[in-house]
């Protein structure tokens, strides 16, 4: 209570400042076919919500409706000859425009109406399965979601956080390492601050982090697959988090200002030069944070033993042309770094964790270049270069029953991909679609361990280089207004590893047997990269099989029912060599000491469930999404027996939801909300500590041999988000309070042993954490 207290005394000192004057704001777009990017002149537009408006698109596409009420509305655009599109979760305020550029599919029988909170993005439009969207106004209204497109992915079902301060998760039992990270459709680095975060022995994970580099003041509608996703995709077993930036005003310059515990950001957007009032001009993009906590360090705050800093910058930069197409730059990069300072005094050291000094640093960057063009009336040339690096610099030092400082462990990571993408798109009448492309990836990794036990030091290094050729092809075909599919193939081939190669079908179909229900099938074999170390042991790609059957069913305009059942077959995973011990890739979260085993890729897995959710949209100034799976998550080890994973879950229950209050007098409105996310699922199984072992070694050793043998106890954390809004002309302002784990609810999160108190201890995730933050839009 002491934390909330003068945190909540200023939210209600802002609660009785705050005032707004019935402000207006625009919201305005284009409209083209989705498959070729064309402008659909006289589209018609029908707004309804705060106010209510009509409009027609002019001979470019584009459409523009001017002083409308601020507040929440639907926009529904319609085409002859095309399905009619309905955005049900559009929030206009005073301090910037809304732009979208919403995209109408041609059908041979345009029957349907399309209803969406947001629009995707790519092959993702025509896959009927096992995704999700996920917008920037989300996560500015989920709470204890940092504004992180990850957190925000948590509230959806079959996903699930691994630790408490951490964007890791674990999609239907999968590793967290099976996670692919994309930028504007090219494979990138890990894009996470502090990939140590979280992780039992402090090094860094493959996939995750305290928090993502990319603020989300630059993302626009990005999107999350997590289950047999089309040809398109590749390179991952789990998912896709293909994050997609959005365009900067190409009329206005508009900024924004935000500070809370993440940090300070500052962007800024407008056009390079100024465009006519019809097309649309150059314009820019940018975001620079700095984190609250480095802030307070360099001022001289002392924040206790573990100083946590970070910095990153981001930018967009949008490139219309007449005839060429559309260019666009783009980059973002971040630094980080953790350090834990024992105590100067040795008889102050009381747990495992002050027995070292321990300095964390890492960087991060990625650079880009996408092109789009049109050619000819049914046809779509895109294709983008990305160049993303990394570098985990990381070093302990024992200070705990010793002479002096000596250097106990040190860990480097450097590395690299070079991401190359052509795909072009064509249309054959309004049934048929093709695409086709090549993908490559050069991967660069590098790495060394160095560990210092009680029996001396002892390394790991290695490289893992090479292309990842992938090309592609996918066919899709709308044979009636009610059932439509797509077949694909992927080949994978990786320069390193010469002998394999990786044939890859995929297959979905859709079947609409009446008006907002939707009955679907996806099949696909996927592969993946091996990570690094596992690659310098000799582990080649692993592959799964992937087969997902769903239900769609849209209630009235708002609402919508899911449910998925899936069953992922894994094989050829890297298990160890010696059957008395339980080691499976399965099973890692952090790349430990891995050096002193033997692999051979006989290990194989499987996971399955039925994910169930319904959601509501925003509309009527509440909103939820009730969501629960039923799952398992094996692995087979060299020995043959078949046995949970680490991210075996089981079952899980999560209920996000919120409700916005609103009141106008004497001309000025006010917005209180409340939005609050629960969580509930039994807790994961871990491996005991092998005390022997332990003791021997001088750092905490699991016993594998039991087979992951110890079940933690059921978690279960209560989120709660308070926020104030208030429009004035030209600016719109939140302050909010986040409560994170507004419970203090104790959930376990691991075993260690604690050489200082002599025992096996158990490892908590995070107490109760007040987030106060502010954010303003001019």
């Amino acid at each position: 209570m002491k934390k909330i207290i003068p945190t909540l005394s200023i939210f209600l000192l802002f609660s009785w400042l705050a005032e707004a004057q019935s402000p207006v704001q625009t919201i305005r777009g284009v409209v083209t076919d989705s498959d070729t990017g064309l402008p659909l002149p006289g589209a018609h537009i029908t707004l309804s919500g705060a106010d209510s408006t009509a409009a027609a698109a002019d001979e470019n596409g584009s459409f523009s409706c001017v002083a409308m009420p601020v507040g929440r509305y639907r926009l529904q655009v319609s085409y002859l000859g095309y399905d009619t599109l309905t955005i049900v979760e559009l929030l206009l305020e005073s301090g910037k425009e809304v732009v979208r550029e919403v995209r109408l599919r041609e059908r041979s029988q345009a029957l349907q109406e399309v209803v969406v909170k947001a629009q995707g993005n790519s092959g993702a439009d025509i896959h009927p399965v096992s995704v999700h969207t996920l917008t920037v106004e989300e996560q500015l209204r989920f709470p204890a979601t940092y504004f992180d497109p990850a957190r925000v992915a948590m509230s959806f079902p079959g996903v699930v956080g691994l630790s408490d301060g951490t964007n890791n998760i674990s999609i239907r039992g999968n590793a967290p390492a099976a996670l692919q990270w994309r930028l504007e459709g090219a494979e990138i680095v890990n894009p996470n601050h502090t990939a140590n975060a979280g992780t039992f022995s402090d090094r860094p994970a493959q996939s995750g982090g305290g928090v993502n580099i990319l603020s989300a003041q630059l993302l626009g509608t990005s999107n999350f697959l997590h289950g047999a996703f089309p040809a398109e995709y590749g390179n991952a077993l789990g998912g896709v988090f293909d994050m997609r930036l959005r365009e900067g005003n190409d009329r206005e310059h508009e900024f924004t200002v935000q500070a809370g515990l993440i940090g300070i950001d500052l962007a800024a957007e407008g056009p390079v030069l100024r465009g006519s009032k019809t097309g649309s001009a150059p314009s820019f993009l940018v975001n620079y944070r700095y984190s609250f906590t480095g802030l307070l360090n360099a001022l001289g705050v002392d924040l206790g033993d573990e100083e946590i800093s970070f910095q990153d910058l981001a930018f967009h930069l949008s490139l219309p042309t007449a005839k060429a197409g559309h260019f666009a730059l783009f980059g973002m990069g971040g630094i980080n770094s953790t350090r834990f300072q024992a105590p100067a005094d040795t008889a102050l050291i009381v747990e495992d964790k002050q027995r070292f000094d321990a300095d964390f640093q890492s960087q991060m960057g990625a650079m880009g270049l996408s092109h789009v063009l049109t050619l000819g009336k049914r046809s779509v040339l895109r294709s983008a270069a990305v160049v993303s690096a990394l570098e985990h610099d990381r070093s302990s030092d024992l200070v705990w029953r010793v002479p002096e400082k000596t250097p106990w462990e040190s860990d480097l990571l450097r590395e690299r991909k070079i991401s190359l993408s052509s795909i072009y798109s064509t249309k054959i009448g309004a049934r048929h679609r093709i695409k086709a492309g090549v993908q490559a990836m050069q991967e660069f990794a590098r790495f060394s361990h160095l560990y210092n036990g009680n029996f001396g030091p002892s390394t790991f290094h290695g490289d893992q280089i090479g292309w990842l050729l992938q090309p592609f092809i996918d066919y899709h075909a709308h044979l009636s207004s009610r059932f439509e599919f797509t077949a694909g193939l992927r080949l994978s081939h990786f320069t390193g590893i010469p002998e394999e190669v990786s044939p890859e079908p995929r297959l979905s179909m859709r079947y609409s047997p009446a008006a907002g229900a939707h009955l679907s099938l996806s099949y696909g074999l996927h592969s993946q990269l091996p990570l690094p170390e596992l690659y310098a042991l000799g582990a080649g790609l692993a592959r799964s099989h992937h087969l997902v059957a769903g239900y769609r069913q849209e209630i009235g305009r708002s609402m919508v029912f899911n449910a998925e059942i899936y069953y992922q077959r894994l094989f050829k995973v890297p298990v160890a060599e010696d059957p008395e011990n339980g080691f499976s890739a399965l099973n890692l979260f952090e790349v430990h000491r891995l050096g002193d085993r033997t692999l051979n890729d006989g290990g194989t897995g499987r996971n399955f469930g039925l994910d169930l959710s319904l959601q509501k949209f925003i509309l009527d100034r509440y909103y939820f999404i009730a969501a629960s799976s039923l799952y398992r998550s094996y692995f087979t080890a060299s020995d043959g027996r078949e046995l949970p994973t680490l991210f075996d879950g089981r079952s899980l229950f999560k209920l996000t939801g919120g409700r916005e209050f609103s009141k106008t007098k004497n001309g000025k409105l006010l917005v209180r909300g409340l939005s609050a996310h629960l969580l509930w699922m039994p807790g994961f199984p871990v491996y005991p500590v092998d005390v022997q072992g332990s003791q021997a070694e001088g750092y905490t050793v699991y016993d594998q041999s039991h087979r992951i043998s110890v079940q933690n106890s059921p978690y279960f954390r209560l989120d709660l988000r308070f926020y104030l809004k208030w429009n004035k002309a030209g600016r719109n302002s939140i302050l909010f309070l986040d409560l994170q784990n507004a419970t203090n609810r104790k959930n376990a999160a691991y075993l260690y042993a604690d050489f200082v108190q002599e025992q096996v201890r158990l490892k908590y995730h995070l107490g109760l954490l007040p987030i106060l933050g502010w954010r303003v839009e001019f």
